[in-house]
């Protein structure tokens, strides 16, 4: 079957038909600069390090603290002003703005196939940014709902369009580290917002309330750094400005070898169909999702949980910078391992669940009055960080097809939505402050999560020797000029092997 679709792809390129072919078929056609000298990829690597990654760990920051400005804000006035009672703060935090940013999973999708990508994360992070700053006029559950839906319409393009990026410019054994460095915008995006957020709290301004600085400070910035991104930000190697000719087609010719594809306008159904069929991606889609049950709680309550544990308002926010810190850890240990042995990421999926797993228990089980125990217990639970960074390198190494990939990342961001719409529910008022049953609930998730990575490890093992056989007892040979034909990584069965 690969046989015959490689074979359309190709005829379809004599034929004239360019939509069927990622543009850098003809780039590298045009720019042939043949094998990189180890010398030329180290120089290209350290360009596109330098020059692309501050700006996605600089805009993933931004994103961070800007959906969770509610939570920092919630110990100082916001919800007496807007009136929220019982669990309408759990519908405003998480449960609404990730409903939104669900059902605009789809749509984000074909956005990603249609408009260039770069044009398309800084149209949208300075859209963002001036409706998070309309918050500040809110005064009602039912003016910050709507706030809070069109907030995560304009977010949600940021993942899945990143992991699309990454795999542009980056090899598969590279894109781990790379897309740890990013996802570090989460726990910077802690610290930052906790230190912010305990040096805007001493605002005292009787015009403007204390928890409307938030939303003012973060939105203008990123409404800023945005008309910035829009600038600087290629979509991908093809025009990038700050390399030149030659060093674009060495930056294309670097991730050959992927046969993932770099940049293609036309969305292929066909390849839409493959993903929703594909077992691999809805084992990862489940992984995603259960590990996105706890995040969603320490986002949309961390301050108020810290808060229970019998601390005050403004110390409950400095108490917050340490699960940055602690994250920050767990996603650059995962991503120097991966690049250090090859084959781990399944196994640091798994093996990451197992503390946090105990530091769900010990919330569950400990007595209030051990306040330390307590802390310590949830600052635990946030080594689980690692699992989001590398699903999404497992999406953005073993996904193959523009619109394949573009659609995996969609289907991992409606479980991430699913997940952080489900979590504040099961922050119960009644049972404030311990809430029993979103430290249960965390607790089966971890355990889950252990599962499901093991299950896959497995899957994808038994594939790739699957493959082998095939080839050896097809005599398969790969074709050497097909790597940019925008072929999927089922209709390169000869060649293309999962990593795990």
């Amino acid at each position: 079957m690969e046989k015959s679709t490689e074979k359309t792809t190709t005829e379809s390129i004599k034929e004239g038909r360019q939509d069927d072919v990622d543009k850098a078929y003809e780039f590298a056609k045009q720019h042939a600069v043949g094998p990189l000298t180890e010398e030329d990829n180290k120089r290209i690597l350290r360009k596109i390090d330098r020059h692309l990654l501050p700006l996605m760990i600089i805009t993933y920051t931004l994103n961070f603290m800007d959906k969770n400005a509610l939570s920092y804000s919630a110990n100082f006035g916001l919800i007496t002003d807007n009136k929220l009672v019982g669990n309408q703060y759990s519908w405003a935090s998480g449960s609404i703005f990730y409903l939104a940013y669900m059902v605009s999973q789809p749509v984000v999708a074909r956005l990603i196939v249609r408009f260039p990508i770069g044009r398309f994360v800084a149209v949208a992070t300075m859209l963002w940014g001036a409706v998070l700053m309309t918050t500040t006029a809110s005064r009602s559950f039912a003016s910050l709902m709507t706030i809070r839906a069109i907030l995560g319409c304009l977010e949600s393009c940021i993942n899945p369009a990143f992991i699309v990026i990454s795999s542009q410019w980056w090899t598969r054994s590279e894109q781990p580290l790379r897309i740890s460095y990013w996802y570090l915008g989460n726990s910077i995006g802690q610290v930052c917002g906790g230190l912010l957020g305990y040096g805007i709290a001493h605002i005292t301004n009787h015009n403007v309330p204390n928890w409307a600085w938030f939303f003012l400070i973060f939105g203008a910035i990123t409404i800023f750094y945005g008309a910035f991104l829009f600038y600087y930000l290629p979509d991908s190697p093809l025009n990038a400005r700050w390399l030149t000719d030659h060093d674009r087609a060495l930056a294309i010719e670097r991730v050959r070898s992927n046969r993932t594809g770099v940049e293609n306008h036309v969305w292929k159904w066909s390849q839409f169909k493959e993903c929703m069929m594909d077992i691999q991606c809805w084992i990862l889609v489940a992984t995603f999702f259960l590990d996105d049950i706890p995040a969603g709680g320490v986002a949309s309550f961390g301050s108020i949980v810290v808060k229970g544990f019998g601390y005050d308002a403004l110390y409950s926010t400095l108490l917050l910078v340490p699960l940055g810190v602690i994250q920050a850890i767990c996603i650059l240990f995962g991503g120097f391992m991966t690049r250090r042995f090859q084959n781990i990421r399944t196994w640091l999926i798994a093996g990451c669940q197992i503390p946090a797993l105990i530091g769900a228990v010990l919330l569950y089980t400990l007595p209030r009055e051990n306040q330390r125990g307590l802390l310590g217990s949830y600052y635990i639970v946030q080594t689980h960080g690692i699992v989001g960074t590398l699903t999404m390198s497992l999406v953005s190494s073993n996904f193959a097809g523009y619109t394949k990939k573009a659609t995996a990342s969609a289907m991992m961001y409606v479980a991430f939505c699913v997940g952080q719409v489900a979590a504040p529910q099961l922050f119960i008022p009644s049972e404030a402050p311990g809430y029993k049953t979103a430290f249960l609930a965390a607790f089966i998730c971890f355990a889950l999560c252990i599962l499901f990575s093991v299950a896959l490890r497995y899957y994808l093992i038994w594939e790739n020797k699957r493959r082998d056989q095939q080839s050896l007892a097809e005599g398969e040979l790969s074709n050497s000029e097909n790597e940019f034909l925008d072929l999927t990584d089922k209709e390169q069965k000869a060649v293309f092997r999962y990593v795990i």
